[in-house]
């Protein structure tokens, strides 16, 4: 990056720090009935989801579970979309399935757990039946990932964890761009002030990832990733 480009960044930044970072907002009583309901039928949910999503009619090759990480803007979901189609996949996105059950998501504690309960299940369903799914999610913190690593170990198929990155002021862009033209396929609410954040947030994955960059040879990234699950998938002799 030339100085121009730090300089620009460092400006934004600075911006974004005078800002209040903005607070999940406060659910209204019938909104938190919803989400109680949604909690308690999360297995409903999945299957009806399920039928939501680009599921293959039947599985290609051996199940996998691809676990993308990454800071709001760094173009997770359009990697994820790209990946699951070289794979095969499917792909389950956090922010698409928030839209489909929420009108006016407010991103509560309690509206969160409820999302990654459905989540769990339906990827849980997916794995069983044999399916590769991408998993598209912020899934910064150890936490965040403990179901996914439960859930592929349930079903003893590998996991891989990949960490999507981006050129910081690619992605200052392109959280400013949702203000102005938002893309019919990005779901998320995230901005800069979120990013701003979260950024300090990430916590490696103990066992290891592979580093995904969203850039010009997006395409080769997308190719190298497949090629890890692959060889993922190839029992030991």
């Amino acid at each position: 990056m030339g100085r121009g480009g730090r300089r620009a960044v460092r400006v934004a930044r600075a911006r974004l720090r005078r800002r209040v970072s903005p607070a999940p907002r406060r659910p209204s009583g019938a909104a938190r009935e919803q989400t109680r309901i949604y909690g308690e039928r999360a297995g409903e949910l999945a299957a009806q989801l399920r039928g939501e999503l680009a599921v293959p009619e039947r599985p290609g090759a051996a199940a996998a579970l691809v676990v993308l990480m990454g800071f709001p803007g760094v173009g997770k979901s359009h990697c994820a979309r790209l990946l699951a189609r070289r794979l095969g996949a499917v792909h389950v996105a956090s922010d698409d399935l928030r839209g489909r059950l929420f009108v006016a998501a407010s991103y509560a504690e309690e509206e969160n757990a409820t999302i990654f309960r459905c989540i769990d299940a339906l990827v849980d369903g997916l794995l069983g039946d044999g399916h590769r799914v991408v998993a598209d999610a912020t899934h910064l913190t150890a936490g965040s990932r403990a179901s996914s690593i439960a859930t592929a170990r349930r079903r003893n198929v590998p996991i891989l964890f990949a960490h999507v990155v981006a050129d910081e002021p690619d992605i200052l862009a392109r959280l400013a761009g949702r203000r102005v033209a938002r893309d019919p396929d990005d779901r998320s609410d995230a901005d800069e002030r979120v990013y701003e954040r979260m950024r300090e947030r990430f916590e490696p994955p103990a066992g290891g990832y592979l580093e995904l960059r969203n850039g010009p040879e997006l395409e080769a990234e997308i190719e190298r990733i497949a090629r890890e699950v692959d060889r993922a998938c190839v029992p030991a002799i």
